[in-house]
């Protein structure tokens, strides 16, 4: 499905465009890391349930597209939480602590289905494989499910580490594994306690598969009035709203 939408033409994916401050939409070549300064080399679509008013393709462009991206979004959700609940004990909160912060019948409900399309480089010049498919960062929620297709890799880790020590292990994509990467949401609210994970995509070598990339991470992102503040008061309180706005504005160049 995910290749099917992002082969689509431009004027059809046009229609759905991600629109400025929403994290909703479709984006292409626009998100810019602050560790590049050039733009990441894909596409994406992002899905947060509650903002996707006149941003789904229609059953006639995409037929069983919306229905299999509301499923597999609710079936990630679920899996996060259980997930997250793990952290919650670790910290001292209620179990459901995080479950009742990421309320996904809630209408400030964030968390966000992003489907990944790094760009073929089969017939790319020498010069194209010096830059990156997605520049050195972390996410900024809470917890990210990353689901990868085999045959498809490049992601690249480097936990605990400074981007500028270029300690970097690859994360090779296995059937049935989805990876998880702790965000800066969660990093704030343990105060520091859990780490986030530093990640790259990296290009293909010459003598490895050179074709398209995709990917589907998962964002598990508290809703938006939601108060962040962990249990040591480490940081002033603020709410995720807030914080991914900040985060956000950071990332992304100016759109229209």
């Amino acid at each position: 499905m995910t290749a099917r939408f992002f082969a689509l033409s431009p004027e059809t994916k046009a229609k759905v465009a991600m629109l400025k401050g929403t994290n909703a939409g479709w984006e292409y070549k626009t998100q810019i890391r602050p560790s590049t300064g050039t733009p990441d080399n894909k596409e994406s679509y992002q899905i947060t349930t509650q903002r996707m008013a006149k941003l789904w393709p229609s059953g006639n462009e995409l037929p069983g597209f919306k229905i299999a991206m509301l499923a597999f979004e609710r079936a990630n959700w679920a899996v996060g939480m259980k997930v997250l609940s793990c952290f919650a004990l670790k910290l001292g909160f209620a179990p459901d602590f995080f479950t009742e912060a990421h309320d996904p019948l809630a209408t400030d409900y964030q968390s966000t289905l992003r489907l990944l399309h790094y760009m073929s480089m089969t017939d790319a010049k020498p010069e194209d494989f010096a830059g990156w498919r997605a520049g050195a960062h972390t996410d900024y929620g809470c917890l990210t499910l990353l689901h990868q297709r085999n045959g498809q890799g490049g992601l690249q880790v480097c936990p605990g580490k400074e981007a500028s020590q270029l300690e970097w292990t690859d994360v090779e994509p296995l059937s049935g594994v989805i990876t998880c990467n702790i965000g800066d949401m969660l990093k704030r609210w343990s105060d520091d306690q859990l780490q986030s994970t530093l990640h790259r995509v990296r290009m293909p070598r010459p003598d490895e598969y050179l074709g398209p990339r995709y990917s589907l991470p998962f964002f598990c992102q508290a809703n938006m009035n939601w108060v962040i503040q962990g249990p040591q008061k480490k940081y002033a309180p603020i709410t995720a709203n807030d914080y991914l706005q900040q985060r956000i504005a950071a990332n992304f160049a100016t759109m229209g």
